[in-house]
């Protein structure tokens, strides 16, 4: 077996999945591999909506998307990378930067020292589970440490998706499928 199987809504017996799932406004490729487990797939979208829950005081959704494009090319999901490069485009970043991070090239003039930053601590998050000591104190002298783990949950979170895509067989523009 190569991949898992995706399901379709049709093959879902858990009504009470079935009824959520009818909830949403978008139908993504990767709903249909996480149906799978309807307890998981229920819980793990409202966790993922909390990701994405824009807070005044809270990292910035831009850096936010900037660290998921840059974990999800760490994890080679193009599913995962093309959703979320096209959401940070619409955030206020530039095609030029998704394609700058999909070749490797994150030390581009493209990004500002910040956005730099948050590329070196998603990378070390990624690759070697923590990042250094200097980037941690980087990363507090610009941040608070709420901003820091939302930003590592978000992480963490597209960390989980790109495998869980990866499973399945995702590849850049599957979510067209179903929408």
């Amino acid at each position: 077996m190569k991949y898992l199987p995706l399901l379709s809504k049709e093959d879902v017996v858990d009504e009470a999945l079935k009824k959520k799932w009818e909830s949403y406004p978008f139908d993504l490729a990767l709903f249909h591999g996480w149906a799978h487990v309807p307890e998981e797939f229920v819980s793990y979208t409202v966790f993922n909506r909390v990701v994405w829950t824009e807070q005044e005081d809270g990292m910035p959704l831009l850096l936010k998307e900037l660290a998921v494009v840059q974990a999800s090319v760490l994890s080679h999901s193009s599913y995962e990378w093309g959703n979320h490069g096209a959401q940070m485009v619409r955030r206020g970043g530039s095609q030029e930067q998704v394609d700058a991070l999909v070749a490797g090239e994150t030390d581009s003039d493209l990004f500002n020292e910040t956005e730099k930053l948050i590329i070196t601590f998603t990378t070390e998050i990624v690759v070697d589970s923590k990042p250094t000591e200097a980037t941690l104190t980087a990363m507090a002298d610009l941040f608070t440490s709420k901003q820091i783990m939302q930003l590592t949950f978000a992480i963490g979170a597209y960390m989980l998706n790109s495998r869980a895509a990866n499973l399945f067989g995702l590849e850049l523009d599957d979510d067209k499928k179903y929408n």
